[in-house]
């Protein structure tokens, strides 16, 4: 294992460099995007775009968020999410997988996009609450409201496939755990954007087909029963 872990790890450096030295001539760029200031902004924005848009085309989804009991169940997937936050396994540094991406999309498929989003946020506040990792970061408690609202957009009321649910998933490594995670956490780094974007570039790839099995697997299950019960 520790022969892989190694061999893989010098695999990912070399694409890492690789990437790295295609985004140079684009660090300007991308340091200017990612400054704390502009960064907060576009991120601000993005997260009330969405959320504006949802409340006014989504009104099957404020119904869902008025049941008790489905805010009961809520409830119990951030609990979930904030229990699993404690579990992960790890295959190299490039390769760790955790089991909290499972909460959001769960609550986004059953009642929509903002039941995904009230889920991710305060999934992330009561993780770091419990379990603080470095600073606390609205920006990157924003995104993560934002990929529950894309997972309720994407997923909710419409037929369960494999397809879907990876073109989801797609969708959120690329636009939220790739660009605005990153744009978020920048102005942590030393090294700015271009420092951190190629191994978050990498371990997303990677990992991109993975979550998705897990995610499908899930909600195929959460879809049984809910036919059960009808």
């Amino acid at each position: 294992m520790r022969n892989f872990a190694e061999t893989f790890d010098g695999s990912m450096d070399m694409i890492k460099a690789s990437i790295k030295t295609f985004l140079e001539p684009f660090k300007a760029f991308l340091n200017a995007v990612s400054g704390f200031w502009v960064g907060a902004a576009l991120i601000t924005v993005i997260f009330a775009v969405l959320l504006i848009f949802n409340i006014v085309h989504n009104k099957d989804g404020l119904k869902e968020m008025k049941r008790p009991k489905n805010l009961a169940v809520c409830a119990m997937l951030i609990a979930l999410n904030v229990i699993l936050g404690y579990f992960s396994i790890t295959f190299s540094s490039y390769l760790r997988v955790g089991f909290g991406f499972i909460t959001a999309p769960a609550a986004a498929y059953m009642f929509g996009p903002i039941a995904g989003g009230i889920v991710a946020l305060l999934s992330d506040t009561a993780s770091f609450v419990l379990k603080p990792t470095g600073g606390f970061l609205f920006t990157y408690t924003l995104n993560t409201a934002v990929a529950g609202m894309i997972y309720g957009m994407l997923l909710y009321g419409r037929e369960l496939t494999f397809k879907r649910v990876f073109l989801c998933k797609l969708t959120v490594i690329a636009a939220v755990n790739i660009i605005l995670n990153s744009i978020a956490l920048a102005p942590t780094a030393g090294s700015g954007m271009v420092g951190i974007l190629p191994a978050r570039i990498i371990k997303n790839i990677i990992l991109l087909p993975i979550q998705s099995v897990v995610v499908y697997e899930v909600l195929k299950i959460i879809s049984n029963i809910s036919k059960g019960r009808k």
